[in-house]
């Protein structure tokens, strides 16, 4: 009885210790596709925040196009402000909310296109040399620069001042942008349920955030500093007797704000600091006593933040360790079982049929997971992650003479069906598109949902451009016909185009297509634009 005893405890102690190890190298593996995972998702976050600020450059370079023109046709400065007030107007309808203003600095006169008389600017000591706009134009030397944002809670949105120095050393052009154009881009990059994702800015303030109450507050102030700017918030807004309705809201829009940052720096405590300190590297971290995936990447101008519940990383990272552990935990019982001759026959029958009926409940539950990781909850695409997995694959494998086509897609004035009819129709035109793609192209080629209206084909064993062209001429042709069926409300697929070859690298080929996309979009008509080679 005792040698049974002694023997079993050794099958345990020999059964404990091989699970110890094999978790210990398991658990290697997942943190580093942990690890890629995280970098992958945030290092394609950041080329779309690029482009983003690409487009506000762009904004800006229009304007001082118009008034470098202007100012050597009609160099008076008078002439010039008349002008500055008259485009005003068209530049609001060019560039929609994201324009807020124009304004320059022109033979020692602070010009601008607002209707406010100068007097209120004198009145208040304003003197244009001596603000951070033109300081900081000074300071690029001719650069296209951005001042430091900060939050207007008036009208709820991060404001920035776009500034440039011109050749005469005294002129300055200057843009107020609203960047609402990011807050939407971050509501559009969550690849994992409940993520939660902040851009700061190299003074720590926040930018884009999944949770909107978090703009404008500052990373880099420590508690103390944040607990005084939310006292600061609600003596304003209790000694704010007398105020008009829209002054109170926006006092009690900075409270409301100012408590949630607080509240969620308080909870956070020094995981912040702990990831700045492992820069690209993730880290388990607490917030609101629950366990998450942290990761931060830190630029020079702009630096973004992950946070990602522990649960729906360990479902993401499923396939990693799953199927070895299972693996070991079968052969473990199998070698133990074989050892312990002891063993009854019946009982080791009977040990094998619930490892089997185990075994099989594991691998079901696994296909399941993955299936559901890699499929797009709304429209039943494949998502980016699989989609770009899948790429990867095909560039790996394919022949040195053979060739395929990235396509980035991306809904024209989707945004106003949304704000027009409301999210589930959006959502509905969202699933029309899907519908559309998924039958306009053959079972060899590929197609994702990326985020939000945006879409990617790939199609195999051609580099014509002209084919990828008709594919999506189909799509569009037949988005209009169905949607007048469906009577639904109906959007254009603007595209841009790569050709993609043996050992290219995924990232780079969508960089280049969305390029072509920017291009694309230009008309806001379904428009196709092939990379320039």
């Amino acid at each position: 009885m005792k040698k049974k005893i002694k023997k079993s405890w050794q099958f345990i102690s020999i059964f404990l210790l091989c699970n110890l190890f094999a978790i210990w190298i398991i658990s290697s593996k997942e943190s580093s596709y942990i690890n890629e995972s995280m970098t992958t998702h945030v290092s394609h976050s950041n080329s779309k925040l690029e482009d983003v600020m690409d487009n506000y450059s762009h904004s800006f370079q229009l304007f001082a196009y118009m008034m470098t023109n202007e100012i050597k046709n009609h160099p008076d400065p008078d002439d010039i402000w008349n002008y500055l007030k008259s485009i005003d107007h068209p530049m609001l309808k060019i560039e929609g909310d994201t324009f807020d203003g124009l304004y320059m600095y022109y033979k020692g006169r602070y010009l601008y296109s607002w209707d406010t008389p100068y007097s209120q600017y004198e009145s208040t000591g304003y003197i244009a040399t001596q603000r951070p706009w033109y300081k900081a134009a000074e300071a690029g030397n001719g650069e296209i620069v951005f001042t430091p944002p900060y939050m207007s809670y008036a009208n709820h949105y991060i404001l920035s001042t776009i500034s440039q120095l011109q050749p005469d050393g005294e002129t300055v052009f200057a843009y107020d942008i609203k960047m609402g154009d990011i807050q939407e881009l971050v509501s559009n990059l969550q690849d994992f349920p409940k993520e939660q994702m902040m851009i700061f800015d190299k003074n720590g303030t926040i930018i884009g955030s999944s949770n909107e109450l978090y703009l404008g507050g500052n990373l880099y102030q420590n508690l103390d500093e944040n607990k005084e700017v939310l006292t600061q918030a609600q003596n304003a807004l209790a000694d704010g007797q007398g105020l008009n309705e829209t002054e109170i809201e926006k006092l009690q829009e900075q409270v409301d704000s100012a408590q949630a940052f607080y509240d969620f720096q308080n909870s956070f405590g020094t995981s912040f600091q702990t990831l700045l300190n492992h820069n690209k590297t993730s880290q388990i971290v607490k917030l609101d006593g629950k366990r998450y995936y942290g990761y931060i990447m830190q630029g020079n101008e702009y630096s973004f933040m992950v946070l990602v519940p522990f649960m729906s990383m360990l479902q993401d990272s499923m396939q990693v360790w799953l199927i070895p552990l299972l693996i070991v935990e079968i052969l473990l019982i199998y070698i133990l079982s074989h050892i312990s001759k002891e063993m009854k026959n019946r009982e080791l029958h009977a040990a094998y049929i619930e490892l089997g009926q185990t075994q099989r409940r594991l691998e079901i539950a696994l296909n399941a997971a993955q299936k559901a990781a890699a499929i797009d909850e709304l429209t039943g695409m494949m998502n980016l992650k699989s989609f770009r997995k899948a790429i990867a694959e095909q560039l790996n494998t394919m022949d040195e003479n053979e060739a395929g086509i990235l396509i980035m897609i991306d809904g024209d004035n989707f945004k106003s069906i949304n704000d027009n009819y409301g999210h589930m129709i959006g959502d509905e035109v969202i699933k029309l598109s899907a519908q559309m793609i998924v039958g306009r192209i053959r079972t060899v080629d590929l197609a994702s949902r990326l985020h939000g209206d945006e879409f990617a084909i790939y199609v195999n064993n051609t580099d014509d451009y002209d084919v990828a062209k008709k594919i999506m001429i189909d799509i569009n042709t037949s988005m209009e016909k169905e949607a007048k069926k469906r009577n639904m409300p109906s959007i254009t697929l603007s595209a841009g185009a790569v050709i993609a070859k043996r050992n290219d690298d995924y990232l780079k080929l969508a960089k280049i297509a969305d390029d072509a996309l920017y291009e694309a979009k230009k008309t806001h008509n379904g428009s196709f634009h092939a990379a320039v080679e």
